[in-house]
């Protein structure tokens, strides 16, 4: 590190331009990588890097924060498409598992 790194401004902004970049891989799925440069970020200077990330969430809408997991995790969802010759479970049916005869 150079003098301009060690000292109180620059280190800030170069912590500020190291979160913003690791924003930006951590977007791009580049996870050992955004590890590495948030490290770095904290290790220069916590509060810039808190202000980033409170940034940055504030300008990404609430639902949108977890799309990439939430995707990861749609896509591991088993889909089993109900069988038509299966019995079923609802009680108003005509026969099944579940069913009751109907009075009247």
């Amino acid at each position: 590190m150079n003098n301009e790194e060690n000292s109180a401004p620059g280190a800030a902004a170069r912590a500020r331009t190291l979160a913003e970049q690791a924003l930006h891989a951590q977007a791009a799925g580049q996870v050992d990588e955004a590890d590495r440069l948030f490290s770095e970020a904290q290790r220069l200077d916590p509060d810039v890097v808190a202000v980033v990330l409170s940034e940055h969430d504030a300008a990404v809408a609430p639902d949108a924060r977890d799309t990439p997991a939430a995707n990861q995790d749609a896509e591991r969802v088993r889909h089993v498409a109900p069988r038509v010759d299966e019995p079923t479970a609802d009680p108003g049916s005509t026969g099944g598992i579940g069913s009751r005869p109907r009075r009247g």
